[in-house]
């Protein structure tokens, strides 16, 4: 049977550190009853600690640091305590043009230990984001790239995720991409980095109700199932 014929269901992790979860400030939820309708759904089968990430690109959205921290600690009060859930705020950062000068601009919201969530556009390469992983590396902030595997134009030149990893960059897979959804050369570029360990983290990535039924749904292949639990027990 093939490496990624479908068998399994998969088993999410207590903690999600890749979401759009926070409604109406990027391309995620936009109404706060649906994120609290994914929040219990996820709570429900085991995923009880939320690290908010939106959106965080100034060539499309006009929202700054403050306003994300405004609109976290107010949508936080909605969630019930009877669920049990943790919740924190960071950022998925869009490595644009001079994006590495801000490596240690203490208003970047990072993860509590210092890292930081970023990504590339999925139609071109971020120039700079070699240099992005140095600068941030060098203000002791650990770069995490986020669904290096939706990056199709990277399947001709997977060896620069070796440099990347070597410079000190982890990559964080999205579980959508585990069902072949975005093409063989996400396909090919998630073997990559599953087959050589490469992956930390695998997060819902999540945008809306609709993606968390298709997420449920995912059926993996025993070996794959086990590559995955690999990536799991990481964090």
């Amino acid at each position: 049977m093939g490496l990624f014929s479908h068998r399994e269901a998969v088993r999410l992790p207590g903690r999600d550190i890749h979401n759009h979860l926070l409604p109406g400030v990027d391309d995620g939820f936009r109404r706060s009853a649906d994120s609290l309708e994914a929040i219990r759904k996820l709570a429900e089968a085991g995923c009880r600690e939320f690290v908010f990430t939106p959106h965080k690109n100034p060539e499309i959205y006009e929202t700054d640091e403050a306003l994300l921290r405004e609109r976290y600690a107010a949508f936080v009060e909605k969630i019930p305590a009877e669920w049990g859930v943790k919740t924190a705020l960071a950022a998925e950062y869009m490595v644009v043009k001079d994006f590495e000068e801000r490596a240690a601009d203490p208003e970047l919201l990072t993860y509590a230990d210092g890292s930081i969530l970023i990504e590339m556009s999925y139609y071109y390469a971020s120039e700079n984001l070699e240099q992005t992983v140095f600068e941030l590396e060098m203000a002791g902030r650990k770069p995490i790239l986020a669904h290096p595997e939706r990056y199709i134009y990277m399947a001709d030149r997977l060896s620069d995720f070796d440099r990347l990893a070597d410079r000190g960059c982890r990559f964080q897979m999205n579980w959508m991409s585990l069902t072949g959804t975005y093409g063989e050369g996400s396909m090919q570029i998630l073997r990559y980095l599953l087959e050589n360990d490469m992956y930390s983290f695998i997060c819902t990535d999540l945008h809306s109700l609709h993606q968390l039924d298709s997420i449920f749904a995912i059926r993996l292949d025993r070996k794959l199932a086990r590559a995955v639990e690999t990536v799991l027990a990481k964090y």
